[in-house]
């Protein structure tokens, strides 16, 4: 395994979305899902997610709406914590990322499926992905926040968890009290 870079890059706003515009019609999602899901349509575009020397392309819509929609900030924070973190593509190109930690790297498997399982490993530093995917994750929000279809209060709660440090190998600070 060699150690490779990583980057998320969101693209261009495209024009072209064949899928139907997102409803509620039995008012079931709350105004920040529905918001979500109107700013990845309505807002649709490229985003491509290069892994060492694979480049994979997916789309706002439905790749990473469904993405966020998974818990995508807890996710990233049990990343944080030594836990494996899978993210799948299904819609655009059937490919499933698997983040494993192994101390202050990630062993990051790229698979592809379909008729047969194909995949391949790469190594990358653990501070710089955890740091690509909670910019990823700031940026597309701050972008719903900016265009109107999230509130800011929204998107920091939705956000929050992946900003958590976590308290691996540490001691919490306590305060003591004298009675």
């Amino acid at each position: 395994m060699n150690n490779h870079q990583f980057h998320i890059k969101l693209g261009e706003f495209c024009l072209e979305n064949s899928a139907l515009p997102p409803s509620d019609p039995l008012g079931e999602l709350s105004d920040f899902e529905l918001g979500l899901r109107r700013f990845c349509y309505e807002q649709d575009r490229p985003v491509a997610i290069a892994i060492g020397p694979s480049t994979t392309r997916v789309f706002l819509d439905p790749d990473i709406c469904i993405m966020l929609e998974d818990n995508f900030p807890e996710q990233i924070a049990l990343l944080a914590e030594g836990k494996n973190m899978q993210i799948e593509f299904a819609e655009s190109c059937w490919q499933i990322l698997k983040f494993m930690p192994r101390g202050q790297k990630i062993s990051c498997q790229i698979g592809e499926f379909g008729y047969s399982w194909q995949s391949k490993t790469v190594e990358l530093d653990k501070e710089r992905v955890l740091g690509v995917l909670r910019g990823f994750l700031n940026e597309v929000m701050q972008m719903a926040v900016d265009k109107g279809y999230i509130t800011q209060s929204d998107k920091e709660a939705f956000i929050r968890p992946a900003f958590v440090t976590p308290l691996v190998g540490r001691f919490p600070v306590t305060a003591s009290v004298n009675l």
